[in-house]
């Protein structure tokens, strides 16, 4: 898997499927970065998925997930059962340093687990997909 999780295409989330809604936001947000949680929750809602849990880290976004509780909870929930994956704001909120990525890529290998995102462009089966939530 090469140090990088591969991101789902939202066609190929099915409806009621249930997922993990996490957010690593800087402290200095406050308020205004409850709006890209929210943005995620109703692209989920959207597109007919359960979020069972939230967990929201406020933690500077290019660094080490490593210490943020709320990450490890996200993995947990997936690792357990309890979701199929990850639904977050940005796709750099579930990591930017390249350990965070092996770690993530290598949950998802041992799990299955989905990983979807609101702007989500993936290159699914030799055809570039876009999803938007509308705000």
């Amino acid at each position: 898997m090469s140090g990088s999780a591969r991101q789902t295409a939202p066609h190929e989330v099915p409806p009621g499927t249930r997922l993990v809604l996490y957010a690593c936001l800087p402290a200095s947000l406050s308020e205004a970065g409850d709006h890209s949680v929210a943005s995620a929750r109703r692209y989920v809602a959207d597109a007919g998925w359960e979020a069972v849990e939230t967990y929201v880290d406020r933690a500077a976004p290019f660094e080490s997930r490593a210490l943020c509780e709320g990450w490890h909870n996200a993995l947990a929930a997936v690792e357990q059962g309890k979701a199929a994956g990850i639904a977050t704001p940005l796709l750099v909120m579930l990591g930017h340093l390249e350990e965070d990525k092996s770690n993530l890529a290598a949950s998802q290998a041992r799990t299955g687990a989905l990983i979807t995102t609101p702007w989500a462009v993936v290159d699914a089966a030799g055809a570039t997909v876009a999803r938007r939530s509308a705000a």
